[in-house]
């Protein structure tokens, strides 16, 4: 994402706004399983406390993370 497409989305919802790039956050998904590739049955799970966005909750669960919580709520 650029920051000529990161300004149009500001100019279009006005600010503040949360932007997440499914790309990055794909890429960085990839990034870690990679780095422990070596480890047999390697699950990584994502914490929800730290982000409770449910379209990312989602993506993240669709690359194949689990998803961390602690109570209810989450």
């Amino acid at each position: 994402m650029t920051n000529q497409d990161l300004l149009a989305i500001a100019d279009e919802f006005e600010t503040p706004v949360y932007v997440y790039d499914a790309e990055k956050i794909k890429f960085q998904y990839n990034r870690l399983r990679n780095a422990f590739s070596k480890i047999e049955d390697l699950q990584i799970n994502y914490a929800v406390k730290a982000l409770s966005n449910l379209s990312v909750l989602k993506f993240i669960n669709s690359l194949g993370a689990g998803l961390d919580t602690v109570s209810i709520q989450e």
